[in-house]
């Protein structure tokens, strides 16, 4: 009997769960932070977003990490981005950074990280498209030569780059 009530309890949650995938919660908590632009009531439109996915995150936030490499997104102004890149203590990202003012580089209060882990935070400042980016070299900094010479220097493999596209939509 408690494992038919527990499978009962599985299904409802998946169910509860599935209904409110893609739903943006109304009121207060979805308006971001004081000063900031009203919230729209859904993602940008599809033609102002041209090939990138129009995306409206809950609470004003998109979360990226390392899966999201290669991807574009949709937002409107004032929305926020929260990436976390994953390495190691010897193999770290480096810090992200923005290629255009669309995105600006923000302070909040979710970047106290665990060692290994690069976080960056940006805000759509205004309508324009931004490429956020961070590199990692796959092998830990090679030691300042000593003699005349650099052929003690470490060869490593190709460096990795992760790169998002986010197009501020108007």
């Amino acid at each position: 009997m408690r494992r038919a009530s527990l499978l009962a309890a599985a299904v409802i949650g998946v169910s509860a769960l599935a209904a409110a995938c893609g739903q943006q919660q109304a009121g207060p908590a979805a308006s971001g932070s004081p000063g900031s632009p009203a919230p729209s009531s859904g993602p940008p439109a599809a033609a102002a977003c041209g090939s990138a996915t129009p995306t409206a995150p809950p609470h004003r936030t998109l979360t990226l990490s390392t899966g999201d490499n290669g991807r574009a997104f949709c937002i409107r102004p004032g929305t926020g981005v929260l990436i976390y890149l994953k390495g190691t203590q010897g193999v770290k990202w480096a810090a992200l950074k923005s290629s255009s003012a669309a995105m600006v580089p923000a302070a909040n209060g979710h970047l106290a990280l665990m060692v290994g882990v690069t976080g960056g935070y940006f805000v759509a400042a205004h309508p324009g498209v931004a490429a956020i980016t961070s590199t990692r070299s796959p092998c830990a900094p090679a030691a300042t030569p000593t003699g005349p010479t650099t052929s003690n220097q470490q060869k490593c493999g190709i460096t990795q780059t992760f790169r998002v596209t986010v197009r501020v939509a108007g």
